[in-house]
């Protein structure tokens, strides 16, 4: 039982000391769920368009979130990496 509570102060530990890197982790787990949601099946509207220019306007949506989320990833990334190797250059 002991070694749980220890698992457990760790994890809050790990939390407190990497406060600043919590938006970049969200924002990467943000965009795999939209990627995960989109590879499943959330195209499927796009099938019951009613008009060609209601499709062009989901598949612009559609180009438009494809891109954002790329920017959004890319910058989560980068800062991830910049606090990581600070945090090593510092020790």
């Amino acid at each position: 039982m002991a070694l749980m509570g220890a698992q457990k102060a760790r994890t809050t530990h790990w939390f407190r000391e990497h406060r600043g890197a919590f938006p970049s982790i969200v924002a990467l787990l943000a965009v795999a769920v939209l990627w995960v949601a989109g590879a499943i099946g959330g195209i499927g509207f796009l099938a019951e368009a009613s008009s060609p220019m209601m499709m062009l306007t989901g598949l612009y949506v559609g180009l438009a979130v494809v891109a954002v989320s790329i920017i959004i990833a890319t910058l989560a990334i980068n800062d991830l990496v910049r606090r990581h190797s600070r945090n090593r250059a510092r020790r």
